[in-house]
């Protein structure tokens, strides 16, 4: 599967980043990406990475700076996303996220447990665990809108790359090591850059939009928690939370029209971002 994946010209994008284990949440973006398909040009969905991996811990213990409580449930969440696929061949896509890569050759992600891939395959069981890698091995790592004008992306976009060709080159695993070598790798510096970073100076994310399309003007990525929804540090880099670590009410979407041209993050961000749960009193937007 190509690293970089095209997405249409026409119809709705729809996006969301971190949902980690949160399967009301993912739910929710389900059902607005399905209502948004239904429509004459259609819609294609893009969730930024980090889909596994959540707080299983109890409502009495929950802490304030998590957000709204919920019990992380990855192997249905896993379940339900492969069905979405079926459903919709072609319009939902899944990046890869540095909580998906420590699955398949990535660095320990410790957050409610030592070693998060070792919880989540345990609970999966050997040949459920297999099938999982084989499927995370396929996510590419990118995804362009042209027409738009958007990259989207799992961290912060400070990778240096020379073209799109560049993505196709990286492995995911680390190299082979001789037995008296220290079990120690350091991720690749291009993947780290897509995968780990969570800022980017002006001139390095410019610098990689215009390595995959000189016409690109936003990139757009999740990995970091944005309490009130989203943030801009500088242009051209547009973050935002949809789930993990937020609020109900502070919790966003992302909506555009993939015809319509992007010309900053600060426009993406006015015309596009959407709350994913209307009803809910914002805590940390409202102050």
């Amino acid at each position: 599967m190509p690293r970089l994946v095209e997405l249409p010209e026409r119809g709705r994008l729809l996006a969301a980043t971190d949902l980690q284990g949160n399967l009301r949440d993912f739910r929710r973006v389900v059902e607005l990406f399905e209502q948004a398909a239904a429509e004459p040009d259609g819609a294609v969905l893009v969730i930024t990475g980090d889909l596994v991996h959540g707080p299983e811990i109890p409502a009495s213990e929950w802490p304030e700076y998590l957000g709204t409580f919920y019990h992380a449930d990855s192997p249905t969440l896993l379940r339900e996303a492969q069905e979405l696929l079926r459903r919709h061949p072609g319009r939902v896509h899944f990046l890869l996220g540095n909580h998906e890569h420590a699955h398949i050759g990535g660095p320990v992600v410790s957050k409610f447990f030592t070693d998060e891939a070792q919880r989540l395959e345990q609970l999966l069981g050997a040949a459920r665990t297999r099938e999982i890698h084989k499927w995370f091995d396929s996510w590419p790592l990118m995804a362009v809108a042209r027409r738009a004008r958007l990259l989207l992306l799992h961290a912060a976009p400070s990778a240096q790359i020379g073209s799109a060709a560049d993505l196709e080159a990286i492995s995911l695993r680390p190299p082979a090591r001789a037995p008296d070598q220290e079990e120690v790798w350091l991720l690749d510096s291009v993947l780290a850059g897509i995968l780990w970073s969570r800022t980017a100076t002006g001139a390095r994310a410019r610098a990689l939009l215009r390595a995959i399309d000189p016409d690109l003007r936003v990139a757009i990525y999740g990995h970091d928690v944005a309490r009130e929804g989203y943030v801009i540090e500088r242009e051209p880099l547009l973050c935002f939370s949809t789930s993990f670590g937020c609020f109900d009410g502070d919790k966003l979407y992302l909506d555009w029209d993939l015809a319509r041209r992007a010309r900053s993050a600060r426009h993406v961000a006015r015309g596009g971002l959407r709350p994913l749960h209307p009803s809910a009193a914002p805590v940390f937007r409202s102050r």
